[in-house]
C-alpha cells in the first residue's frame, strides 16, 4: 500500500477488504500506527474524508476504488468452512455453499479499476490460481 501512496495514489482511493472484522480492525490499528488515515466504509465517510477505506468482502458490492487489497485470503477463510456443507452430506448444497463462499471474493477483486493485490498467510484459499503467483 505504501507504493501506491507514493505512486501518488490518494488514500481514499484505496481500499483495503478482508473476510473477518478481527483482521480489518488489525489492519486499521497498523495503518494508523503507520501515519496512513483509514475509515471503515460501514460508518459512512464522505467523499471529503482523505482517508484509505476499510471493508468486509460483503461491503465491497457496488463499490470502486483505483486500488483494492484483498488480505487474509487463505484456505481457512475464504471459503469459510463452517459456512459449507460437507460434500458427504449433500453435494449440490456443497457446490451451492462453495459458489456462494466464491462470491464475495469475486466482488471484492473486480473494485479494482488498476491495481489490485491479493494476500494470504500459509495455505492460500483453494480460490486462488495454483500457478504460484501468491
Amino acid at each position: 500500500m505504501a507504493d501506491w501512496l507514493d505512486q501518488g495514489v490518494r488514500p481514499d482511493e484505496i481500499a483495503v477488504c478482508t473476510r473477518f472484522n478481527l483482521l480489518q480492525d488489525k489492519v486499521r490499528e497498523q495503518l494508523t500506527a503507520e501515519g496512513i488515515p483509514a475509515v471503515k466504509v460501514r460508518d459512512r465517510p464522505g467523499a471529503d474524508v482523505v482517508a484509505v477505506r476499510l471493508a468486509s468482502m460483503h461491503a465491497m458490492k457496488g463499490l470502486e476504488f483505483r486500488c483494492v487489497a484483498v488480505l487474509g485470503v487463505t484456505a481457512g477463510a475464504v471459503p469459510f468452512a463452517k459456512e459449507v456443507t460437507p460434500a458427504e452430506v449433500d453435494s449440490l448444497q456443497h457446490e451451492s455453499d462453495l459458489l456462494q463462499q466464491r462470491c464475495p471474493l469475486f466482488v471484492a477483486c473486480t473494485r479494482a479499476r488498476e491495481r489490485l493485490a491479493v494476500s494470504y498467510s500459509g495455505t492460500p484459499s483453494p480460490f486462488l490460481p495454483t500457478d504460484g503467483a501468491g
